[in-house]
């Protein structure tokens, strides 16, 4: 959501949260009510005002300051962030997130995923027999262009362009991940995009957006006849919500709304966009208790230099962070992935992953 800077100097770190820490502590002075619009009465997906809330939970991210409902619909079952951040505070909570202080590790995170960006990239190969794959590709939310330099591996012939509002998608281009880097929002370049791709994917984009069907509206103009649009996003019906604000999927403060599969196959039939497939088994990824775990580990010994944080933990606090990020962390990260691992054909049997994946076709 905010613009990507640059990577930052790891040899002046202190340097680097130092310099941050004026402008967040006068934000914070000021309020953070103010980052959020009015509470809702009433489903912005079906305008029932049968809600309840389901969720109230802090950043368990980067431990900014706030809380955050999540209320489900009873009668659609939409979840959706109540009240819900405004544009002032999505930049708030963003920043330093996937730039900034935080880029390498979402760099690094992201350059993992090679074999769920295949897996991604193979659902559409029942619909290209022949081999010969889409001539062209639009991701939207392309991030550092990850997924599209993996994917080459699947449809080497395809041409590959990204879509985001920050520097990494331009990186990507540079790089040579993505053939062309389009940046900004999908409102605002949708007109010229119209009719150029094959296929447009969205993932983990529709739950960051205000609003899911007009993002949908601007997929079915630009997409051509016979186009395929490709969607994955949390699954906010898998039991794995048990693990509450520790869950990965629901991610707070950045995921805005979550659509049940009924409802989004319903938004994009009406737009003429026919789903084709849908996958639960193979859009899941195992990393919720590895991820709940290390989100306990980070509120219970926060980075003592983030330059949010109201109070300085001083000697001591500096010594209990080394502990449970050197001695804990190392011992306890095997143990989650394999627990992830154990409990990962369960959840395959019994379709509770953590995402789904739909792609459908425009009639």
């Amino acid at each position: 959501m905010t613009e990507q800077a640059g990577t930052i100097d790891p040899n002046n770190l202190d340097e680097e949260f130092a310099s941050r820490r004026p402008r967040y502590q006068e934000q914070i002075a000021r309020g953070i009510d103010r980052f959020f619009d009015p509470r809702r009465t009433t489903c912005p997906w079906c305008s029932s005002p049968n809600l309840t809330t389901i969720l109230r939970t802090g950043d368990r991210n980067q431990r900014k300051p706030g809380i955050f409902k999540l209320d489900r619909c009873r009668t659609c079952r939409h979840v959706f962030q109540n009240p819900m951040l405004n544009p002032e505070g999505l930049d708030f909570y963003y920043r330093d997130f996937y730039d900034g202080l935080g880029r390498a590790m979402i760099e690094a995170v992201f350059d993992t995923r090679t074999d769920i960006y295949q897996t991604r990239a193979r659902q559409l190969a029942p619909f290209f027999a022949d081999g010969s794959g889409p001539k062209s590709w639009l991701d939207i939310g392309a991030g550092f262009g990850h997924f599209c330099r993996d994917a080459r591996t699947v449809w080497p012939d395809t041409t590959f362009d990204g879509l985001d509002m920050g520097l990494g998608v331009v990186e990507a281009a540079a790089k040579g991940w993505v053939d062309t880097a389009h940046r900004g929002w999908f409102p605002d370049l949708a007109e010229e995009l119209t009719g150029r791709y094959d296929v447009i994917s969205m993932f983990h984009y529709l739950e960051h957006v205000l609003d899911i069907r007009a993002e949908l509206d601007l997929a079915a103009s630009v997409l051509p006849s016979g186009g395929l649009l490709q969607i994955e996003v949390p699954n906010p019906e898998s039991r794995l919500r048990v693990l509450r604000g520790w869950w990965v999927q629901w991610f707070q403060p950045q995921h805005l709304h979550f659509a049940p599969l009924p409802n989004l196959l319903a938004a994009l039939q009406e737009r003429g966009l026919r789903p084709v497939s849908v996958q639960f088994a193979e859009s899941h990824i195992p990393v919720d208790i590895t991820c709940a775990s290390l989100s306990m580990l980070g509120c219970l010994s926060p980075e003592p230099r983030l330059p949010w944080r109201t109070v300085s933990r001083g000697r001591l606090g500096d010594a209990w962070h080394k502990a449970v990020w050197w001695k804990v962390y190392p011992k306890l990260l095997p143990l989650t992935i394999k627990a992830d691992a154990a409990l990962a054909p369960l959840v395959h049997r019994t379709g509770d992953a953590n995402l789904y994946r739909v792609l459908a076709r425009k009639d």
